[in-house]
């Protein structure tokens, strides 16, 4: 069919939607390859999803579907309204993949909010900061903590940074507050990510693979493209893709946001869309936003095995371990953090009395404040940590942290967090760099 002739059919399809919308069982529409008994035919035709087939003799002729719109045959493609496939406490696959990967993969689990669901992908801003891509009912809300495996604070990755949910698509993006430049561009199972792609009018069925939380890796293939709708939540949904596990399960609860791809070799894999949707009464019927139309709203791209790794140096925390790297003090202070800081963030989550104190620290100014810190070393220390004053939020955490330290033998530890709570409360006023380099506030203004 050529480009012509498949943009009528789609304007006919686009047409009869409304009407077909109003025939009592119908839920969708799309454009795929036509069937008959259950074989593929070659030839395209406009599909209508239904929920149950029924005899033709026992239908009202104004509730018949044509064979044929404006020329163009038709099909029916039988199962339930198309539900998100997002996994909540009381609705859980049997199946799910627990592991904690480090670096960040493709089709690992990601929990946030109530719910988990399944990374697709690694994102890039044009600035080269990086993300990960799941679907936005799995991230939730702007601002929503997004872990990897699970809700505990050890495996804190981020937070949503921006969420499209609407008929158009269901994306959204996670920083990688703690793990800036450790997304791989390769997705568990299927192997490096090569590009993106989209299903062609002529490559119908068009074989996918993804990997999910719930189902692992699964198979299938893109039947319809084209695919709108109204969702069993009586949402709107429009041109998405229709995939088809057949014999096989291809999707369950858990596995919202994985990537759809075309397998092509461990080494090459084009990513064709994120999974967001199944039939309720089947795991085999997948649907899935088309990636580009997903990169083209958020503004990223997918990560390919041919992007290049920014060196250390020039990332958040490659730029602060090489200033704190300037002087033995500042040394010996990456090296207590770069060893142990899985270890601190699991104390202060599961140890009571640190949690409690954390829960009352400014912990929004404190990590923006080392932000700036970690961005321009030349940052003066502040007076006050939101309203209240730095050395007071300093040693009320030292008092904690310091005595759970030495109550676990934890001496050395003890000793760098002491000198790191010395040196900014001795430093306020003072900038960072000369807070490192031992050079006084009041030798500051002698050489000016």
């Amino acid at each position: 069919m050529d480009d012509m002739t498949f943009e009528q059919m789609k304007q006919a399809k686009e047409y009869f939607h409304a009407t077909a919308m109003t025939i009592p069982g119908v839920h969708g529409t799309s454009i795929g390859i036509k069937r008959v008994r259950g074989a593929p035919t070659g030839r395209l035709a406009i599909c209508v999803h239904i929920g149950r087939k029924r005899a033709l003799d026992g239908i009202a002729p104004e509730h018949q579907i044509p064979l044929e719109i404006d020329g163009f045959p038709t099909d029916v493609i039988e199962h339930a309204p198309i539900i998100r496939c997002e996994a909540k406490s009381e609705r859980r696959a049997m199946y799910e993949d627990n592991g904690k990967y480090r670096p960040l993969v493709g089709g690992a689990k990601l929990s946030a909010g109530f719910s988990f669901g399944t990374l697709g992908c690694i994102v890039a801003k044009p600035d080269g900061s990086c993300y990960a891509l799941s679907a936005a009912h799995v991230l939730g809300e702007v601002g929503t903590t997004v872990y990897q495996p699970a809700k505990v604070k050890c495996d804190e990755i981020g937070a949503t940074a921006e969420s499209m949910d609407c008929s158009q698509m269901d994306a959204a993006i996670a920083s990688l507050d703690y793990y800036q430049d450790a997304g791989l561009a390769r997705i568990r199972e299927i192997g490096a990510i090569s590009g993106t792609g989209e299903v062609g009018k002529d490559q119908l069925p068009y074989p996918v693979a993804k990997r999910g939380a719930s189902t692992g890796l699964s198979f299938g293939s893109v039947v319809a493209v084209c695919y709108s709708g109204l969702a069993a939540n009586l949402e709107q949904f429009q041109d998405m893709l229709f995939i088809d596990g057949r014999d096989e399960a291809f999707v369950d609860h858990g596995d919202s946001g994985a990537a759809v791809v075309h397998p092509i070799d461990e080494d090459n894999n084009l990513v064709l869309g994120l999974l967001w949707g199944k039939a309720p009464d089947t795991n085999r019927v997948g649907v899935a936003t088309p990636i580009d139309r997903i990169t083209a709203a958020l503004g990223v791209r997918v990560l390919t095995r041919d992007d290049p790794v920014r060196p250390s140096g020039e990332t958040l925390l490659g730029r602060f371990e090489a200033f704190l790297g300037e002087t033995e003090r500042g040394k010996a202070y990456w090296d207590a953090y770069a060893h142990n800081r899985i270890y601190f963030r699991h104390i202060f989550h599961q140890v009571p009395r640190l949690a409690a104190t954390w829960r009352k620290m400014p912990v929004a100014e404190m990590i923006e404040a080392l932000r700036q810190a970690m961005q321009d070393p030349d940052t003066v220390i502040p007076m006050y940590i939101g309203s209240r004053e730095t050395e007071d939020v300093m040693w009320d955490l030292y008092e904690a942290l310091g005595s759970y330290l030495q109550k676990n033998h934890q001496h050395m530890l003890q000793q760098q967090a002491a000198s790191f709570c010395r040196l900014v409360c001795g430093n306020i006023g003072n900038s960072w760099r000369n807070a490192l380099h031992g050079i006084a506030l009041q030798d500051v203004h002698l050489n000016d």
